[in-house]
């Protein structure tokens, strides 16, 4: 399986798009957090280098952003 992120939101369908390592993966996360959700610098690097749920913005509409790496290789702590 691919690295991937998962963006969604209750006003549009799941985005999911396939990266071809983890870093492409985080950038894209960071992207879309800085430029979607208005997220610091600092904070939108921390968040995307989780990799975990984050709310893009606090406007009612739950919209998230996340990394998913199910690949087999993967060990528990990169998946982080």
């Amino acid at each position: 399986m691919p690295i991937r992120t998962v963006h969604q939101s209750l006003s549009f369908d799941t985005i999911i798009i396939d990266h071809p390592h983890r870093l492409a993966a985080e950038a894209h996360m960071t992207k879309v957090l800085r430029d979607y959700g208005d997220w610091p610098q600092d904070a939108a690097v921390d968040a995307a280098r989780s990799g975990k749920p984050a709310l893009v913005r606090d406007d009612g509409d739950s919209e998230t952003i996340e990394i998913r790496d199910e690949s087999p290789a993967t060990t528990e702590h990169q998946r982080r």
